[in-house]
């Protein structure tokens, strides 16, 4: 638990000393949950477009 503590304290000062890293990380995360958000409704979308033709 110690290390991880100390760890994560390194993690947040390296952070704090170059925040256009940070900021680079944060968007490409955002930009990949778009993504998968987008393929689930894009998926879901084309299911009900299916089931609905079928009738």
């Amino acid at each position: 638990m110690e290390s991880l503590l100390t760890k994560t304290a390194e993690l947040l000062s390296s952070a704090a000393s170059d925040p256009d890293r940070v900021l680079k990380w944060v968007l490409i995360y955002f930009g990949i949950s778009s993504l998968g958000f987008v393929a689930v409704w894009l998926i879901g979308s084309i299911r009900d477009a299916q089931r609905s033709g079928s009738n």
